[in-house]
């Protein structure tokens, strides 16, 4: 498991290196990770266990005709 001091550095120091390595800015640097890494934190406390990842189109028109087929069988079934 991750030290949660040591994701906060890791942020501070990214957000230092994006800034421009500027000098006396830790402080500033450090509360933006802070407050980073507790919004990611409290995301993933808040998300479902369960991802759901969006199907790519052409699967969804896939198994949408699939799901017709089986209905339509399904109808001549029950209806002979």
């Amino acid at each position: 498991m991750v030290d949660f001091e040591e994701l906060v550095r890791t942020e501070a120091y990214l957000i230092w290196e994006s800034a421009g390595r500027p000098d006396g800015q830790d402080h500033e640097h450090w509360q933006m990770a802070l407050a980073r890494v507790n919004s990611r934190l409290q995301e993933t406390r808040t998300r479902k266990t369960a991802v759901v990842v969006p199907l790519a189109v052409s699967r969804v028109v896939l198994s949408s005709r699939k799901h017709k087929r089986r209905e339509a069988s399904t109808n001549r079934i029950a209806s002979a």
